[in-house]
């Protein structure tokens, strides 16, 4: 390094810029053109100005995010809104339908069992028949399928019908909500 006693300034050896002169700052240019593109299709200040344009750009960022974090439970939501629905077309209660699949241990989801009854709707249609039956064996008050649209099942709730497998426990990433409490420590049996 070169220090110059007389003017106390002190510069980096062999650097692209003279050693007594301002460095000059980086061009804006950049970053208004990037604050231009996400804020072209705005009006008023939030396009013309620069503080407008960059409260707009916070703005949808914020938006996006929460978005993004709502995905996953919007998705949830729907696939048993659509399951219920495809229930309703075949006369079966959506309680039923799970309580008898989880019995008899068919581990899908409402995504899967949502995806089956618009992608694959005889295997959907199988599904309920097989749940139908199932359910009037255990007593269980079904409405029956026309005769046109019935598969003929037959099935042995004995070597079918167990106890359900326990559900799986989702514990809770990071601090609670209001993120005044400490998360608690896991247990041995949790890792």
């Amino acid at each position: 390094m070169h220090l110059s006693t007389t003017l106390s300034l002190r510069r980096i050896l062999n650097s692209g810029f003279h050693p007594f002169q301002v460095i000059p700052k980086p061009d804006v240019w950049m970053k208004r053109e990037r604050l231009n593109r996400f804020t072209a299709w705005q009006y008023a200040s939030e396009r013309s100005t620069v503080k407008g344009a960059y409260r707009k750009e916070d703005k949808i960022f914020t938006y996006l995010s929460m978005q993004r974090e709502d995905e996953k439970k919007l998705e949830k939501f729907h696939a048993e809104e659509r399951v219920r629905t495809a229930l309703a077309e075949h006369d079966m209660e959506y309680s039923k339908f799970k309580t008898v699949l989880s019995q008899s241990h068919i581990l899908l989801d409402n995504i899967c069992l949502s995806q089956l009854a618009i992608y694959e709707p005889r295997s959907f249609r199988s599904l309920v028949a097989f749940a139908k039956e199932l359910a009037r064996q255990e007593g269980m008050n079904v409405i029956p399928d026309d005769s046109e649209f019935s598969y003929d099942v037959h099935v042995d709730n004995k070597s079918v019908l167990r106890k359900p497998l326990p559900r799986a426990v989702e514990y809770t990433r990071g601090a609670t909500e209001n993120h005044t409490n400490k998360p608690r420590k896991l247990r041995e049996e949790e890792y």
